[in-house]
């Protein structure tokens, strides 16, 4: 089979591809204009999905997509300027990507959405049923976006799967765990303020293998699932399982609760840290039967030996 891969330069899609070669799969994959990249049996093409330059190449004679390019983070400018990127790539892009799909002859369409989509902070652990209320940038315009997968999906008939994702963390990613490994490598205690949080997460390569099942699983319509690791995690049991693999006593700086939401208010990566969010795998593991095949600790030691190779 054939697959067409965006955003294959990207943290999740350097995770991606190798497993996809071992497995069998023939690729094409879709970088950023200008991008150096250059895959081992992969046939790269230079695309931008906002303005659908370079992607019928990509998709022509793909069997099946898997839509990974999208605008994580938050750049400077206004709100108004930083909603309008994010629409241009997230929702502009899907649409320009899932219709080539369709008018291609690609029989499935994997769709990497976010937890965001669904809310941010809740004491409930929310399942792919919840109503949605996405309160970033990020998290509406990936909603949107998987409003437009439905819609081409329901025009066209093309199946599509729509993964929802926690926060992701692993080797090569820029985010907040190897923040955190850079804290415990200087020996320095992390601020505690809410010990009992707890937060859904999810490995990459159990994402990666969260995608090959899917792959090999695209039902008829539109199915929206959450992928997630085995379980949830407190900032402690985190900051203890990075300390360990360093080789380092974890120290927690207790701090009150007003910190932490003061702390919240200005910054969205503080949130994902210290503050508590809960979703349901329980789907995916019901109809695919896919359940993650790394523990924290695994996940956790390979990103510190990634940090420590990064570092040397």
């Amino acid at each position: 089979m054939r697959v067409a891969i965006t955003g294959a330069s990207g943290f999740i899609g350097s995770h991606l591809i190798p497993v996809l070669l071992s497995a069998g799969y023939s690729l094409t994959a879709a970088v950023e204009i200008g991008s150096k990249e250059d895959i081992p049996n992969v046939h790269i093409i230079p695309a931008d999905v906002s303005n659908g330059y370079g992607i019928p190449a990509v998709l022509t004679g793909a069997e099946l997509v898997v839509h990974l390019a999208a605008r994580n983070h938050v750049l400077k400018g206004s709100a108004k300027d930083s909603m309008d990127e994010y629409r241009r790539v997230n929702v502009v892009g899907t649409r320009n990507v899932i219709k080539e799909a369709s008018d291609c002859g690609a029989k499935g369409f994997i769709h990497i959405s976010t937890v965001k989509a669904m809310g941010e902070e809740d004491d409930r652990i929310l399942t792919e049923d919840v109503t949605c209320d996405p309160q970033t940038p990020y998290g509406i315009s990936k909603l949107e976006s998987e409003k437009v997968v439905r819609e081409e999906a329901a025009r066209s008939g093309i199946r599509a799967i729509i993964l929802r994702l926690p926060m992701v963390y692993g080797p090569r990613n820029k985010g907040n765990l190897p923040r955190m490994i850079r804290w415990a490598d200087r020996g320095l205690p992390f601020p505690l303020f809410r010990p009992d949080n707890l937060r859904s997460m999810i490995y990459v390569e159990n994402v990666v293998a969260g995608i090959l099942a899917t792959i090999k699983n695209v039902p008829e319509g539109v199915s929206t699932y959450i992928l997630k690791d085995r379980e949830d995690y407190s900032t402690r049991v985190v900051y203890s399982a990075i300390c360990r693999e360093l080789g380092k006593p974890p120290r927690f700086l207790p701090l009150p609760a007003i910190a932490m939401k003061l702390g919240g208010m200005f910054s969205e990566d503080f949130r994902k840290v210290t503050g508590s969010l809960r979703v349901s795998s329980s789907k995916v593991e019901k109809e695919i039967g896919f359940f993650p095949p790394f523990s924290l600790e695994e996940g956790i030691a390979r990103t510190v030996q990634w940090y420590k190779r990064s570092v040397q």
